[in-house]
């Protein structure tokens, strides 16, 4: 059977589905946003830090670490004493850097991934980090192309995952360097502050899943006709055998509103309502469904019908 067959057949099991109330034990047998629904490409396992550079060797040291790693592994050691006299002539109080440029093709293509990831362990003798205690730059090829993301959320003495969206990239096809830098003026002369940075990983989801429902809005009046909704999905295997539905009806009873469309990445549904809404609290779900109309996964959410500006109609 051919691919396009598949579709086809699986557009026609879930408008079946959609016409039909769900059974009250159907659950989805994906993995939905979960790590468990995850693949990685490791782009480095810190066992030999050889191949990262040090942009700032007066203030700055490069280490394979096991201090804070468990289980044997080894982490990015990226240490430095502040100093504002030292580092780059014509600006002293810079911006001290480690980095790995990423040669080979099968790490610099990012665009089949979701987010770039890393753990960070932070050491200091301050009493707390600045609001900005560490910044990580993606280069891409050409003059100036890059894109920065602030590390706010590092906390002392404590591991912090990182998350980045890969989408948010100027330029997810083309990564050819990474690179961690500090703002020496977000510290003080002579503050001491190493990083660990370990799991460096690009992740993306496998099977399909819902990542947002959104409503056009939360609260309608009860003469309107219409559930409009906005979504993305993740997971990038069987998607385009892959069905969306929109329902929309009491938590306990059957659906009012109904849609059934081709999956993609992110999409807007109307679901028409097949009757009068009358004033109370409802909820909508987005469903995925497979080729055989089997529930993958869903989402969802409550709005609120009001009475119209007219009255009931």
């Amino acid at each position: 059977m051919t691919r396009t067959w598949v579709a086809i057949f699986g557009l026609a099991a879930a408008l079946a589905a959609c016409r039909a109330a769900p059974a009250a034990d159907e659950a989805p047998y994906g993995k939905g946003m979960t790590e468990a629904n995850k693949e990685r490409l490791e782009l480095d396992d810190m066992k030999d830090v050889s191949d990262w550079y040090n942009g700032s060797p007066e203030e700055t040291s490069i280490a394979a670490s096991d201090r804070h790693t468990e289980g044997g592994g080894r982490a990015l050691l990226f240490g430095n004493v502040v100093d504002h006299t030292k580092g780059e002539k014509n600006y002293p109080v810079g911006w001290p850097r480690v980095g790995k440029d990423l040669s080979r093709e099968d790490l610099s293509d990012w665009s089949g991934y979701d987010f770039f990831e890393c753990r960070i362990y932070v050491e200091t003798s301050r009493q707390t980090l600045p609001k900005n205690p560490l910044g990580v730059g993606f280069y891409h090829t050409g003059h100036k192309r890059s894109s920065h993301f602030p590390l706010a959320r590092l906390k002392k003495d404590a591991w912090v995952k990182i998350v980045i969206p890969v989408a948010e990239l100027l330029d997810p096809k083309d990564v050819r360097r990474v690179q961690f830098n500090i703002s020496e003026s977000d510290y003080r002369h002579g503050d001491r502050v190493d990083f660990y940075i370990d799991d460096l990983v690009l992740t993306r989801f496998v099977e399909p899943a819902v990542a947002e429902l959104e409503l056009e809005r939360k609260m309608l009046f009860s003469n309107e006709r219409t559930i409009r909704a906005r979504y993305k999905l993740v997971g990038y295997k069987r998607f385009d055998e892959t069905t969306v539905e929109l329902r929309a009806g009491p938590a306990d009873g059957e659906a009012f509103a109904k849609a059934v469309g081709k999956a993609s990445r992110q999409g807007d549904m109307a679901a028409p309502t097949d009757r009068a809404l009358k004033p109370g609290t409802y909820r909508a779900t987005l469903n995925l469904r497979d080729a055989e109309g089997k529930l993958i996964d869903r989402r969802q959410t409550e709005f609120r019908v009001i009475a119209g500006p007219f009255g009931e109609e």
